[in-house]
């Protein structure tokens, strides 16, 4: 792992760890709904990616290949679209500045992860993960 993974993977955690321990994450009627959706699909992210593919860095495994079933028909991410949806959520229903920031730096860490994943992958797969980004999306259907 380099030091900017290391880095990268030690400040997500981060951020999660100031959530569990900030302990909010109530929310109400419909918008526990939206957290639902978001935890379900970030485990469905996993079990279909299977524990030997996961990667919590974004480096390339050397057993690796390009998972194309599940939510990543559609999503290229959909671990971290689960986790975004989550715990945006729970910013929504009890909002300060300061969880607000820890999640924009959540969301930036895993966005650099992405790119930084996606360069692995187009170096490691070429022309094939090249053709299924053309035909997925980075984090949300239809937008982006």
């Amino acid at each position: 792992m380099s030091k900017k993974s290391l880095f990268l993977v030690i400040i997500q955690f981060s951020c999660f760890a100031f959530f569990a321990f900030d302990g909010v994450f109530k929310t109400n009627h419909w918008l526990f709904y939206i957290q639902i959706i978001g935890f379900l699909l970030a485990v469905w992210g996993v079990l279909v990616m299977k524990m030997g593919n996961f990667n919590v860095q974004p480096e390339v495994k050397n057993n690796a290949n390009i998972v194309k079933k599940g939510p990543y028909k559609i999503i290229r991410n959909p671990m971290y679209s689960g986790i975004i949806l989550f715990i945006g959520v729970a910013i929504i229903t009890d909002f300060t500045y300061l969880r607000l920031s820890i999640f924009m730096l959540l969301t930036l860490v895993l966005l650099l992860k992405i790119f930084m994943e996606e360069t692995f992958m187009e170096e490691r797969f070429g022309k094939e993960y090249l053709d299924y980004k053309q035909s997925t999306y980075r984090l949300l259907p239809f937008v982006y």
